[in-house]
């Protein structure tokens, strides 16, 4: 039998120990996030977030290419992480 691939009790602890700080110290848990941002073409959009780059664009139908996410794509799957 293989091994899961999430490790539950880990994920939990890390989520535990995240509430216990932050009722303890609130300024422990605060995170501040920078992207540097630019306008590539059209709607076609790059942020640059830490070392990641990510592409974002509107559908041919909104003035856009339809070559990367929409900013709805990507909300969408921030919801879900």
């Amino acid at each position: 039998m293989s091994e899961p691939l999430i490790d539950t009790a880990k994920f939990k602890g890390v989520q535990d120990g995240t509430r216990a700080a932050a009722r303890t110290d609130p300024e422990r848990t605060k995170i501040v996030a920078r992207a540097s941002l630019r306008l590539v073409r059209d709607q076609l959009k790059e942020a640059r977030i830490l070392n990641h780059t990510l592409l974002c664009d509107e559908a041919v139908e909104r003035g856009g290419g339809g070559s990367a996410p929409t900013p709805l794509h990507y909300f969408a799957a921030a919801t879900g992480f």
